[in-house]
This record gives structure tokens, sequence and C-alpha cells, in this order.
């Protein structure tokens, strides 16, 4: 295992299980949630997941399961592939207590065994902050590229690479002053940051977390990674911040298939 997966596996491995509970929610009321309205869960990119009955999924780094058991509450065959233990535990008691299966392996997804996976998925779903846990775009994006059948399609969501030239990357953390630009959009090296949960705990505790190695990664550098993994770029939409800033961009989804195309 790499260095950058070693740091933010054990950053991934503090208190995510407790994280979970005190944010979401006991697993059988979350539960309880999801099976009454799955579509809520998942209102942001369902327009580009279409029908999931039916369908295999793989939801890498799908952490708490928080897309994966609404998936396959709607009839979704799901594999989540995640680093951390502790999101697979809270991830499994929800999914036992919605009453659906779920396929989880705990492992860094650049060094998984794809070989009894190849060409075996319909969709390949990523959400919520992913790319910056890999150093190695283009491996990454081949991996998943193998993951799908022809005629399969990878939908992505990330923050937005703008992020890079602000102070403060976190675009969830809402201030009323003006964002402040330091950053360097054309940076390349690894850089320390904080595990998303820490924020949420004491600020007394907060010096205890292990810290991530995260790679911001630019626009041209995602795209560039993807097309020439052989992916057909069928989407790429912009959104805005979640905060006061809804002049910048604060996420993207990129919707891409795998289709066999003759030369």
């Amino acid at each position: 295992m790499s260095n950058q997966s070693e740091t933010n596996k054990k950053a991934w491995s503090y208190k995510a299980y407790e994280f979970w509970m005190n944010e979401l929610g006991l697993p059988s009321d979350v539960a309880k949630d999801m099976i009454k309205q799955p579509e809520k869960h998942l209102r942001r990119h369902l327009e580009y997941l279409g029908d999931v009955k039916g369908k295999r999924i793989a939801n890498l780094l799908g952490s708490c399961g928080k897309k994966a058991v609404p998936l396959s509450i709607l009839g979704a065959d799901v594999t989540i592939v995640d680093i951390s233990e502790d999101n697979r535990k809270y991830a499994m008691e929800v999914a036992k207590d919605a009453g659906v299966n779920l396929t989880y392996i705990v492992s860094d997804f650049l060094e998984l065994n794809i070989d009894e996976m190849y060409n075996n998925f319909d969709i390949v779903y990523l959400e919520g902050g992913i790319l910056h846990y890999f150093s190695d775009l283009n491996e990454f994006s081949k991996k998943i590229y193998d993951l799908l059948k022809i005629g399969g399609k990878l939908v992505l969501n990330d923050f937005h690479p703008i992020r890079k030239i602000f102070k403060v990357r976190d675009i969830f953390v809402v201030s009323d002053d003006a964002l402040e630009l330091t950053g360097d959009y054309f940076e390349n090296t690894l850089q320390i940051g904080e595990v998303a949960h820490e924020k949420f705990f004491p600020e007394n505790e907060q010096s205890e977390f292990p810290k991530c190695l995260l790679r911001y990664w630019t626009m041209g550098e995602i795209i560039s990674s993807f097309a020439s993994a052989g992916f057909i770029i069928d989407t790429l939409v912009e959104g805005p911040r979640f905060d006061s800033y809804k002049n910048i961009p604060g996420e993207f989804t990129l919707v891409a298939s795998k289709l066999k195309i003759d030369r």
C-alpha cells in the first residue's frame, strides 16, 4: 500500500463509525427513512443513473452506504469498495435493517484485484469528494473502465477543481467573509488535509485526528484521464457552491460511457 493510502486509511479508520452514528443516527432509523423514500437519498444524481433496477453498480469509495443502500432498495445489485472498516460496519448495519444485501470490499481501490470483476458492472458511481484521495488518476480511471461492461457508464460527482485557489478548500465550510484566494490552481504535489469528519467533533478533540494526504486535480487533468482510458464523455455539469457564493462553481458531475468503437 502506498504511503498516501496508508495515511488516508488511518485517517478514515479513526472515529468514522462514531461520526456516522452522531451525524446520521441509528442504522435502524436511517434504514426506515431510506425504505420510505429511497429516491430522496439519490435525488441529485438519479437523473444520470437512470432506472437502476436489475443493474450491477460499483459504488467506489461508497463510505457508510448512504447511496448504496437506497440503490439496493430500488433493485440494484451494489458493490462498495472503500478503505475504511468503520464505514463498512455502519453501511452493513443499515443494509441489514433495510433488508437488502450489499457486497462491501474493504480495500484501497488501486490495490484491488479486479480479475473476477472485469467487464462486470453496468454503472460505476462515485460521489462526494473522491479524486483527491488518489495520486495516479490515469491508473484510477483505467481501472474504472475495466470494471464496466461495454455500454456501461460512469457517474462521477466531485468537488470542483476551482477550490484549489481558495485558502479554505472545504466547500462545506460556510463563512460570511470573502473567499481568500491563496492557492495555485496548477499545483501537483500531495497536500496535508483534514479527514472529512474531523470538523464535526469538538475542537479539543480535533488535534487527535490523523491527517490525510490529498492530491487536488485540475479539470483538464480529470477529463483527460478518463478520455485517455477510453471513455466517451457524455455530460459534464458544473454546479454552484453550497453557501452564499452561488456565482462560483462548487461541484461537477461527469457522465461517461464505455462504448465499443471500431477503429
